[in-house]
């Protein structure tokens, strides 16, 4: 019986694991989002990953294992202990929301503290909460943990989709 597991990749690139899986007749999940960038002091809209070196892969994991584990760009299948953790469909059709949200809409900025109990309100991530760890790069940007796959993410993102969680709290 296949299951759906997430798969850690070398950093940027999942495109080519996502592709090599595929080549091997495997079924593969490789989310994606518009977002902003910034290259050479100018701010640009790219396709990227929604989850940087993470896609998700459905395997009869006993035989499909060892002909995927040699992939260029794989890292490793994402386990705890030894044992691989299996996705639920349910996780997926979420993050499949996620991904057709995209970043639609943007909110007001707001001060943000490290430290902050916040709640994502728009983007990908929209619902759920973290607590601020820092600003980046002059303020465009924040950095909150995320609750994600039973353990702490990190997430960059717009202070406009952020609200505090009194705030949010209010807006419902």
């Amino acid at each position: 019986m296949k299951f759906w597991y997430a798969v850690q990749t070398k950093p940027r690139r999942e495109r080519a694991v996502a592709e090599a899986f595929e080549r091997n007749g495997l079924e593969c999940y490789f989310p994606r989002i518009r977002q902003w960038r910034h290259r050479a002091g100018k701010r640009f809209r790219e396709v990227g990953p929604l989850f940087p070196g993470y896609l998700f892969v459905r395997l009869a994991f006993a035989g499909d294992y060892p002909r995927v584990r040699w992939t260029p760009g794989l890292a490793r299948v994402v386990a705890f202990g030894d044992s691989p953790v299996r996705v639920e469909e349910e996780m997926l059709s979420q993050i499949r929301e996620m991904e057709k949200a995209g970043s639609r809409g943007r909110l007001r900025s707001q001060a943000l503290e490290p430290g902050a109990r916040v709640r994502v309100m728009e983007g990908p991530f929209a619902g759920f909460q973290g607590r601020v760890v820092t600003r980046l790069s002059g303020g465009e940007r924040v950095r909150i943990l995320l609750e994600l796959f039973r353990r702490q993410a990190a997430l960059d993102c717009d202070p406009e989709w952020l609200r505090t969680e009194a705030a949010a709290e209010s807006r419902l």
